[in-house]
């Protein structure tokens, strides 16, 4: 027996009243004769086995009407073929809604969604009034998502699953089929009984089978729990038949620093995830909502184009980058945002270890002709975004850093305690350090003062020099973070000769040193780190344990040297974009100094509207802390910032969908039945099951104890009514 109102049977208790008011009737008083009753008595002594009976007898009505009033009240079934006698038949039927991104895909003039809609819409419009119902929903973010809850069908229908029906639309999200069935699984062992639950989807590939085409074994886990409490799943394939979807996959710049004047491109990669080719599509590029170029391409079935679009920024600022296709039969993966910072010349200080005077060269010299100038040529056109300045070592301790945004220490030699505070303020103001340990350095020095035992800023403490002059012994290093954003182009294009580079000199770490920090190392037997990474507060550094002339490597003159500079450098100026660009739900964190406070923090959403924010002070109570909440819809979000001058200055992030919910590779639903047997997939299947269902199906049993409960009471007090005059005539 199961219980839709569980809760109800507490008041149970109630069954105590009437024997309570029995016992306290019952209760003696302090006996006084009299004669004339005394003759009462002797009266009644003859009737008291009879009075008992009836007292019993109404008091035993009483209890049990309140006892079943109760039961029924708490909506009492049963499941058992026996039910037709004794109450109502119940059918109990939910439907499980997709309303992931790829429900927007068009057939004709009609979406997957609105498909889905009808489909469910019509199952829902088949129960009888009596019978149960709820609507499960995947797809949506957490706010957006119904809460499943039972539903009692009335004559018109669920109206509340009805409405919350009609309001679906397609989100941005991907399905999770194993989430929703382990919460069908969960519903249906709370309510009891043997539970359809219809599922409305189309069924993506990738949903519910792996790439090899076999089962997941979260799903599988899930499915047995939904097995286990009774229920079972039917599938309703609402999918288009022959899909038709060209996909944005991702738009990403050419470099990772951005700057004004400096020429620079945009890659939009397209894939076509279908079997046919696609012809004639227009894709659409544009800076601040302004079309700065179109191409027309078309694109085979199973393949995949790389455009490239030229760009010119021309001012400093957050620039809203998009890439958009047009003649597509699903919008969600026709679009991609980027979120561009545009910044003005870099400055870049370098501190000289290897000045020689006489000869005006230095260890940098290599490094400051890889990174190039910042001049301005006659067109209004730089070639590159750094300006460089180079200073000896003697005169760092003078040197002002309040306008560099990178800082390089080539073959510093000593590091005085002076010397270690300064970079220090430099990291904790958010800046990035590159370090090369050439011939010079005095290691003693810089384990007192930078690395003082594992508290510094240094991440490890050098060791000596180790060195072969004669060159004759040298290593090659090997990639150990192939992923990082310094090194991911390196590792990819073997050209650039990064595996051709000798090391005859290097300076060992004497601390250890973290696996997640180490990038690079040699290919010696300790597989020494050479090239290691650090944040410290809110900057950070990359240390490399070799020089940056060609003392210790012919790195300098390799083409690799140059591809890690210009990888390096727009990281430990933005951290791989500066966290501007988002996925769907995650936050966005801003660091905002005293200086730049602002006393109303404005967000503005790609649909138009108006979210106010706030800035919270931090520990230190130095600067504020700006948290977004993660946006659920793709687009550029601008940050305005008022101060109470009136200054109002802006920033902006950008949120993407997943391009992997446009491929439209779908499922059959025989396929899936024959990897997880406990769902049914046909409608010959479908209908046998509700017509068992109505066999061996849930029964409520409440009309029954609501009719037997006011035969009890007219019972009761039609008892009490002939037992009061069989008493008062026989006085």
């Amino acid at each position: 027996m199961n219980f839709i109102h569980p809760a109800m049977l507490g008041f149970l208790a109630l069954g105590m009243i009437p024997i309570v008011i029995y016992l306290i009737n019952r209760q003696r008083y302090r006996r006084r004769r009299w004669a004339a009753m005394e003759f009462l008595l002797k009266a009644m002594k003859r009737h008291q086995r009879r009075l008992r009976l009836e007292n019993w007898l109404l008091m035993l009505l009483r209890t049990l009407a309140l006892l079943l009033f109760v039961m029924a009240m708490a909506r009492p079934s049963l499941t058992t073929d026996a039910l037709p006698i004794l109450g109502k038949q119940v059918r109990q039927e939910a439907v499980i809604i997709d309303a992931s991104g790829s429900t927007a895909a068009r057939k004709t003039s009609r979406t997957t969604m609105e498909t889905a809609r009808d489909q469910a819409r019509q199952l829902l419009l088949g129960l009888a009034a009596g019978d149960r119902t709820s609507m499960l929903v995947g797809g949506l973010p957490p706010a957006e998502t119904p809460i499943p809850l039972p539903e009692l069908v009335g004559e018109a229908g669920p109206a509340g699953i009805l409405g919350d029906l009609e309001q679906l639309a397609p989100g941005w999200l991907t399905l999770a089929p194993e989430v929703l069935i382990s919460e069908a699984a969960n519903f249906s062992k709370e309510q009891g009984g043997k539970w359809s639950f219809h599922i409305y989807s189309d069924f993506q590939r990738a949903d519910w089978l792996s790439e090899d085409g076999t089962e997941l074994p979260a799903l599988r886990e899930a499915l047995e729990r939904l097995e286990a409490s009774g229920a079972v799943l039917i599938l309703h394939p609402v999918g288009p038949d022959r899909p038709r979807n060209v996909s944005l996959v991702s738009l990403r710049p050419s470099s990772g620093l951005i700057s004004s004047d400096v020429p620079m491109a945009f890659q939009a990669v397209i894939e076509n995830r279908g079997i046919e080719m696609v012809p004639g599509i227009e894709v659409e590029f544009l800076v601040d909502g302004e079309v700065q170029g179109s191409r027309m391409i078309d694109v085979e079935g199973g393949d995949g184009r790389t455009i490239s679009f030229p760009h010119i920024f021309r001012l400093p600022g957050v620039a809203r980058v998009e890439v958009r296709l047009r003649s597509d039969d699903l919008d969600r993966d026709d679009v991609r945002f980027f979120a561009a910072e545009v910044l003005e010349a870099v400055d870049v200080l370098v501190v000289d270890g290897g000045w020689d005077a006489v000869s005006e060269s230095s260890e940098s010299d290599w490094l400051v002709a890889a990174l190039g100038n910042d001049e301005v040529g006659p067109t209004g056109v730089r070639l590159s975004p750094y300006r460089v300045e180079v200073i000896p070592e003697d005169r760092f301790h003078s040197a002002d850093l309040a306008s560099a945004r990178v800082l390089v220490l080539a073959d510093l030699s000593r590091m005085s305690e002076e010397i270690s505070e300064k970079v220090e303020g430099f990291l904790k103001r958010g800046g990035g350090v590159l370090i090369f340990n050439g011939p010079r350095m005095i290691p003693e020095s810089w384990s007192t003062h930078a690395w003082r035992d594992g508290s510094g800023w240094f991440p490890y403490e050098p060791g000596p020099a180790i060195e072969d002059r004669r060159r004759q012994n040298f290593f090659h290093w090997q990639i150990d973070s192939p992923d990082h954003p310094v090194l991911e182009y390196l590792s990819g294009f073997p050209e650039a000769g990064l595996g051709d580079v000798a090391i005859h000199g290097h300076r060992k770490p004497l601390s250890p040193v973290s696996e997640s920090d180490v990038l690079m190392s040699l290919d010696d037997f300790d597989s020494t780190p050479i090239l290691v990474q650090k944040g410290y507060e809110s900057g950070v550094l990359l240390v490399f344990g070799t020089g940056a002339d060609r003392d210790w490597s012919n790195f300098p003159i390799t083409p690799a040297y140059v591809c890690f500079l210009h990888e390096a450098f727009p990281w430990l100026i933005l951290r791989n974009g500066g966290g501007r660009n988002l996925a769907l739900g995650q936050p966005w964190l801003q660091q905002v100094s005293s200086e730049q406070y602002a006393t109303r923090v404005t967000m503005l959403t790609p649909e138009g509207g108006a979210v106010p924010l706030a800035l919270k002070e931090t520990e230190d109570r130095r600067s504020f802390r700006l948290e977004v909440p993660g946006r659920w819809v793709p687009g550029v979000y601008e940050i305005r910032f008022e101060a109470d001058t009136g200054e109002v200055r802006s920033d902006a992030f950008a949120v993407n969908a997943r391009s992997e919910e446009g491929a439209l590779v779908l499922a059959a639903p025989e396929e899936i039945a024959a990897l997880y047997p406990s769902v049914v997939h046909d409608r010959s299947q479908g209908s046998d099951l509700e017509e068992n269902s109505m066999g061996v199906g849930l029964g409520d049993i409440w009309y029954p104890l609501f009719w037997t409960v006011l035969a009890l009471l007219i019972t009761e007090t039609g008892l009490a009514y002939f037992f009061g005059r069989a008493r008062r005539g026989s006085e």
